[in-house]
């Protein structure tokens, strides 16, 4: 699987989706990621809207990659 950018919604068709621990119930900022071949993000406000899909190897890079930013800092 090549798609890294917005992905199809009926990938993640009955897929879980799983709230961030650091989201908060009237925040404004509410992801949710759903586990399948790939991974799904997606705002939980609006659970119908866009999905971005990211290949599972380039999920893990943009987390290692923001775990080390944030220890540079």
């Amino acid at each position: 699987m090549r798609e890294t950018a917005v992905g199809r919604a009926e990938r993640f068709e009955g897929a879980e989706y799983r709230t961030s621990s650091h989201s908060q119930p009237h925040g404004s900022c509410c992801a949710e990621l759903a586990l399948s071949e790939a991974v799904g993000v997606r705002r939980s406000r609006v659970p119908g809207g866009t999905t971005v899909a990211f290949e599972r190897t380039g999920w893990a890079r943009l987390i290692d990659g923001l775990t080390g930013c944030r220890q540079a800092l």
